[in-house]
This record gives structure tokens, C-alpha cells and sequence, in this order.
């Protein structure tokens, strides 16, 4: 098996805050750089944001036979003592024009900046199998779940990483059969 990243590329909608005081968009939680960043301590508070195509990130349709899972990941912390929830979701239009929504996840986040994944999802919708034009319609959501009490919540990277059985290359042998009587 094998793995690509769908990083943000639009905003759908954020009310989290930018840790600059600019407006907040997607260019804030586009990379792996900590600078920047997504801020809240406001339970309701969210990030939509939309991916690249599977295209732009390099991968195109005859390059993958199966999707076997996508998961959504991201780069957070929570500041100050104790622990913060928040939760994770994906969503968007899948190829057939149905809507992509396979559940919430919820995440705990503590201390200094780390890596955390929601579930990895089989499913577009929690029944039909990722097909690769579903991934063209991804967005993920990041809900503030409950006020924060000390603190806040930071967001500096969301990515979706795609696990996916890539095509079978046929090998064909040209070279010609020279028997044994030389």
C-alpha cells in the first residue's frame, strides 16, 4: 500500500482566529510550519477547509487502483495546563454528488505541538467505498468542542492522508527464447 496528502488549498469557513490577527484562511493551516496558526476558546467555533485534488498533489486516476482509507490529521496544541477536546469530520461532495460525511471523531489535545489522526474512514459516506473522484470534493472540519477554561486551542497544519493500492504495472518480457543447443 501506499500513501499521498491533500493539503488545504480554499477556504470553506473559519471562526477561529489567526494567530497573526489577520483573516483567518486556509493559509494558516496549509503546512507543517507552527508560525502561523489557527486559534480558539470558543466552543462552536470552526474550521472548514477544502483540499487540493489528488491531481495536484501528484497522484492521478490511473494511479490508484484501490482507496483503502483516508484520515484526517492535524497539527495542534492546546496552551496552558490541562487537557482540550475538540473534534474532527470529514465532509464535502463525493464524484456520484451524494455529500461525504462518515462520522466525528473526537481528539483530546494536551501540551506542546504533536501530531494527532482522526479514525481512518473506509467510507465516503459510511456505506459506499472511496472512489478516487470523491477526493476532488473533500473538505475537513475542525469543531471547538466546549470552552476552553484556560488556554486555547491552536491549529497549524489539517491534512487528509490517502491509503491507497496503487496500480498493478504490467511487466512484459520482449527478450527472445534462445535454446540450450549452441
Amino acid at each position: 500500500m501506499a500513501t499521498f496528502i491533500l493539503n488545504p488549498n480554499g477556504t470553506g469557513s473559519i471562526s477561529w482566529t489567526a494567530s497573526d490577527g489577520g483573516t483567518a484562511t486556509y493559509e494558516y493551516v496549509d503546512s507543517d510550519d507552527t508560525s502561523d496558526y489557527l486559534y480558539s476558546a470558543t466552543n462552536g467555533q470552526r474550521i472548514i477547509v477544502d483540499l487540493q485534488s489528488p491531481s495536484d498533489a501528484g497522484v492521478d486516476s490511473g494511479d490508484v487502483d484501490t482507496i483503502n482509507s483516508v484520515t484526517l490529521k492535524l497539527k495542534a496544541q492546546k496552551t496552558l495546563l490541562g487537557s482540550a477536546f475538540i473534534t474532527v469530520q470529514q465532509l464535502g461532495t463525493a464524484a456520484d454528488s451524494s455529500s461525504i460525511s462518515n462520522g466525528l471523531d473526537s481528539i483530546t489535545l494536551t501540551g506542546s505541538w504533536a501530531t494527532y489522526s482522526g479514525a481512518a474512514k473506509t467510507t465516503s459516506d459510511g456505506t459506499d467505498d472511496w472512489v478516487y473522484g470523491d477526493l476532488a470534493g473533500l473538505q475537513l472540519r475542525v469543531n471547538q468542542f466546549r470552552n476552553v477554561r484556560a488556554g486555547q486551542n491552536q491549529v497549524a497544519y489539517l491534512y487528509a492522508e490517502i491509503d491507497y493500492t496503487p496500480t498493478a504495472v504490467a511487466v512484459t518480457h520482449n527478450a527472445p527464447f534462445f535454446g540450450s543447443n549452441f
